[in-house]
């Protein structure tokens, strides 16, 4: 016995040998930043299964839906007094005529904290009422089984919504790689694992943020409104839905093919998410184009970028390309 785990031993070590174990560039970079998918789903699955049986047990209180709307649209518009009060401790400087930095720095942390403790209270009843209000728009839509139930069913979270590291070669626009990366990440850091990468592997790295990601539950983030937060739900929902169909099976066959995903998951969760909540809120979201052109076209601005870029790659004009794409980015960035 001894013998024969001596021998299994000395084979890991060999093939440990022949194996190159260094961390590449890109492990550097992400490391400390990445978002563990595994830690999610331990952390969120069965605690919202478990709480959801909860509400079925007789003793449990139903808030009507009247209520659990109104609390959905304090969620909400709790979270947008919140990112102004945290750009005001964050910039105490734009408060010009306030007290010093000290003296108001106190009550609006106390009051901040208040905020998210309230958050917190009501983020469980808001996640399960905007993923009542969307099933129902799915079951009226012929999403239903012929019991009444929609499966995958409608699972979320709002929370702070990972980054996402996009790596394409320099060379074409195509993305190569995808790295889902912690919530929060300050443009420093962002800076620092683009300009990382750049040097040690040769790629063109954007660090981008997301406003929701597929995992299951998904997470959604709970910083836009609550319009955004419905329609990006809707979102995430069809990428499950999709995960069952030949469509979403084939996702990462090919660039096209998970543009056509991504294409289809925004054109139809748009169109469940507005209806949702317009049963919300009775406001009706209108989506026609304006009758006359804006001043500037942000679609057309990223059109011309994109051609160009695309024709300077085509005839090897590298850093010409990364260099026009900067400059655009400035202008973009301007208006």
């Amino acid at each position: 016995c001894r013998a024969l785990l001596a021998g299994f031993l000395g084979l890991l070590v060999l093939a440990a040998g022949n194996g190159d174990y260094r961390p590449s560039a890109l492990d550097l970079a992400v490391a400390p930043y990445k978002y563990s998918l595994v830690r999610w789903e331990l952390s969120h699955f069965l605690e919202k299964w478990v709480n959801k049986l909860e509400d079925l047990l007789p003793w449990a209180s139903t808030p009507s839906r009247e209520d659990r709307i109104a609390r959905a649209v304090e969620f909400f518009d709790l979270g947008e007094t919140l990112r102004g009060l945290e750009h005001r401790l964050r910039f105490p400087e734009s408060n010009a005529g306030s007290p010093s930095p000290e003296d108001q720095g106190r009550p609006l942390r106390a009051e901040i904290e208040e905020i998210r403790e309230r958050r917190r209270h009501l983020r469980e009843g808001v996640e399960e009422t905007i993923e009542g209000e969307i099933s129902a728009v799915l079951a009226t839509e012929g999403f239903a089984s012929r019991i009444g139930l929609i499966f995958p069913p409608v699972d979320t979270v709002f929370s702070g919504s990972p980054g996402a590291l996009i790596l394409s070669p320099r060379d074409r626009i195509e993305r190569q790689l995808t790295v889902l990366l912690i919530p929060g990440l300050d443009d420093d850091v962002r800076e620092q694992i683009e300009e990382q990468i750049f040097q040690g592997e040769n790629m063109a790295a954007l660090v981008a943020s997301t406003g929701g990601v597929a995992t299951y539950p998904s997470v959604v983030s709970d910083s836009g409104s609550l319009h955004h937060a419905v329609v990006t739900t809707a979102h995430e929902w069809l990428h499950h839905w999709f995960f069952f169909q030949p469509l979403g099976q084939h996702f990462w066959d090919s660039s096209q093919m998970t543009t056509l995903n991504e294409t289809a998951a925004t054109l139809g969760g748009r169109a469940i998410g507005d209806r949702a909540f317009t049963a919300m809120t009775g406001e009706r979201i209108n989506r026609d184009p304006p009758p006359e052109p804006v001043a500037f076209d942000f679609n057309a601005a990223m059109r011309e970028t994109r051609v160009k870029t695309e024709e300077l790659l085509a005839e090897g004009n590298i850093e010409e390309a990364e260099a026009y794409m900067e400059e655009r980015r400035r202008f973009l960035a301007d208006n």
